[in-house]
Order: structure tokens, then sequence, then C-alpha cells
């Protein structure tokens, strides 16, 4: 009898900038792909900045322009970047090239026969490198979109709308065509590629939601009244994530000040990023010793933190474009049973309607903030409701099966 040929699964080669692992501080969402690839039947390779984005620190295993380590079956190459590249528009630049030139040596030299090459969108500079290997390889192309640029660029102010920004989106629209598959992380993000042409048969909804959240959860007894002792208050109000543009922290502290005579609330702010010094100012000037401001942490001790709160917060700034973000850190409260205080309109508003999990109230209106924080310290079984109802609807529509149904089904190009 002959014997049948082994089965070769197929190689996906994972190009992301930033790869936090459950240890770091950080978006999980590429991680989180990475281990449904493989919990697919995929072999992964996954090339991606030897720096931490959010620490700026240098995280390659030992000194090599590419480094090479296996975690949990998956292949993960980090190139060398330069450290602390927050610093100035012109590092930050500096960085992004350099990853994208050295991904794609990596990829030449230092990975065989692919099948997929498989890519998030960020840093802008990486796309062409992206296109270039794909040809090389003769692999398909498949895009995970999890914000969309240059349009975020021009919401935050970091270009200017003009012939280069102009530029830049039909470059990403050219790419957004060669792909076999693309994943949005929001409806409003695959709603937009609709919008500019792109075929609804080869998007595919992912949520920025963490399907291995359950097996990360700490015990519901561990260090539980470590926050409330830490700034002794009873109720706690908080937000745990980056202190960037994309996230208006301005506004929650301004509705701290308005409620600063509540004795027994306090704010806790977890995070780190480029505007948190302007917001310990903010602070200092105002005498605001009822808020506290922690580092970033790695994801399971951020999640037991947030299990410590009473109300989490989500703020956006004043622009139509962020109304379709729908961040990680709405999942992660409504995961761990937190009511919820949303400032903006959009997609993550619109969750909320359906998952009954807290409030939503107009960006950038410290007024109507601290009136919803008001309504819900007063209403304990309000709190409580939401909560519940948060949880719920997350148990119902977030699993692995389903994440890995929907990536296996961008990989390979086909929807149903």
């Amino acid at each position: 009898m002959k014997s049948s040929k082994s089965y070769k699964p197929k190689h996906v080669l994972f190009f992301t900038y930033h790869l936090p692992l459950e240890s770091e501080p950080g978006a999980f969402r590429p991680w989180m792909e990475a281990r449904l690839l493989k919990r697919a039947g995929y072999e992964v390779t996954v090339i991606t900045s030897g720096v931490q984005y959010m620490t700026g620190e240098d995280i390659r295993p030992y000194k090599a322009w590419c480094t090479e380590e296996m975690v949990e079956g998956i292949r993960i190459l980090r190139t060398w970047a330069p450290k602390h590249y927050r610093r100035s528009l012109f590092h930050r630049i500096f960085n992004y090239i350099s990853y994208a030139v050295l991904a794609g040596l990596a990829s030449i030299l230092k990975v065989r026969k692919v099948d997929r090459v498989f890519a998030g969108t960020h840093p802008i500079f990486i796309m062409p490198i992206v296109y270039l290997v794909s040809l090389i390889k003769r692999a398909p192309m498949v895009l995970d979109e999890r914000d969309l640029y240059p349009e975020t660029a021009i919401a935050l102010g970091i270009i200017k709308p003009g012939l280069f920004s102009k530029l830049l989106f039909k470059l990403q629209q050219f790419f957004r065509k060669k792909t076999a598959g693309i994943l949005a992380a929001t409806p409003g993000i695959r709603k937009r590629l609709i919008d500019y042409g792109i075929s609804p048969q080869k998007i595919f909804l992912l949520y920025n939601a963490d399907v291995f959240l359950n097996n990360s959860l700490p015990s519901s007894g561990d260090g539980s009244l470590f926050l409330h002792k830490l700034i002794n208050k009873k109720i706690l109000v908080g937000y745990v994530g980056g202190l960037g543009k994309v996230n208006d922290i301005l506004t929650l502290l301004k509705a701290a000040k308005r409620l600063k005579n509540f004795d027994q609330l306090g704010f806790v702010i977890v995070g780190s990023g480029e505007k948190k010094e302007e917001y310990i100012k903010f602070c200092k000037k105002n005498d605001l010793d009822n808020v506290l401001f922690l580092p970033a942490v790695p994801r399971k001790e951020a999640r037991n933190l947030i299990r410590q709160l009473d109300i989490c917060i989500q703020a956006l700034p004043k622009n139509e474009h962020f109304s379709s973000t729908l961040t990680s850190k709405t999942f992660d409260y409504h995961a761990l049973g937190k009511p919820m205080i949303f400032c903006g309109s959009g997609d993550t508003a619109e969750l909320l309607q359906k998952s009954g999990g807290g409030v939503v109230v107009p960006s950038e209106n410290d007024e109507a903030l601290a009136e919803a924080i008001k309504l819900l310290v007063k209403n304990p079984s309000l709190r409580k409701k939401m909560g519940e109802s948060a949880r719920q609807w997350y148990e119902k529509n977030i699993n692995i099966e389903k994440a890995c149904i929907i990536i296996q089904k961008a990989i390979e190009g086909y929807n149903s």
C-alpha cells in the first residue's frame, strides 16, 4: 500500500508593526489574529518591530538586525528599530520607514515559500513593501484594516487635506483592490470601504474583541480592593488605554473637576501616551486630588484594574471620522461586566444601544459626562443591570470559534 502524503498547512506571512504579547501593554488584536490563524490550522510567521510601541523599549530577545523566537508555535521575527520614537514626528516617520524596509528584507532573507501575505495597514509605509513581497512570493495579499489611513491622520491633525493626502488615499485604494480579502475592525470601517468601491464580498468584520480574554482573566479576588485603597474612594470611575490624540481624556478630567466635591468619588486613568504629561499638568493646575494616574500595564493586570472600577469611560474627539471607531477597551468593559459611559456617536453608540451596557453622551461635553456619572453613582441598581447586560452581550456574540471562521474566510478569500 502506498502511503499518502503528509498534510502540510498553508503558510501565512503576517506583517504587523506592533505585536504586544500577553505580558505586554498595548493593543491585543495582532497577537489575537496570529493565534487565531494558528488555531485555524495555518503555519504562521510574523514580522514585527523590535521596539515595544507603547513603552519605547527594545524587546528583541538578543541583539541582531532581525531576531527569531517561537511563541505558542508561532514564529516571530523582530526587526531593529530606534527606541522612544514618539519624541518627534521625524523620529516617528524614521521608525516607520525603518520597519518597512527591514521587514521587507527579513521576508526575503528569512522566510521560505508562503501561501498568503497578511498585513496590518498601519504604518502606511509598509504597504508598498507588503505588495512587492506578495508579488515576489506569488502569494495573495490580505489586509487588516484596523483604522483608515490617511483619514485618521487628517482627523488628528497630523497631516492636512491636500495633494499629499489624496496621493496616500489613492495608494491605499490601489492596494485594497489588489487584495484577496480584507478584515475590517468595525462596521463603520466596512461601510466606508464599500462606499470607496471595494467589493463587500471580500470584506469581513472582525471586532476588536479579544476572543481569548476569558483564558487570561484574573480571579475575582485578585487585588479586588487595590485601587479603592490606593485612592481612598468608595466609587471609582476609570479609563484604561492609550493616552494619545485619539482618546479625549481632557473631557473626562473636566468632568472630574465638576465632581470634585463628591467626596466618595474617585477617577483612575491607566495608560501611557504622548498627552499624559499634559493631563497630569491639568490636574495639578486645578488641584484635582480625586484623580489617580497609573502607568500602562500588561493586559492581565489592566483587566484586573478594570474589574475594580465601578464605571468605565470611553471618550472620543468631536469628529465625524471617529464615528467608525470601536475600541478594544469597549469590549473589555463588556466582557468584565462593567457599565460604560461613551462620549461620541456611531459604532460604539450603536453597540451600547444593542447591548444595554451603558450610557451615551455627546463628544467633548464635560457637563453631560458629569451628569451621566452622577446618574450612575446615584443608581447602583442601574449600574448592576447595565454591567450584567454588557456581559451577556459579550458571551452571546464573541467567541473563538466564530473569530476563527471569519479570519479563515478572509485569508482564503471567500464570503458566504
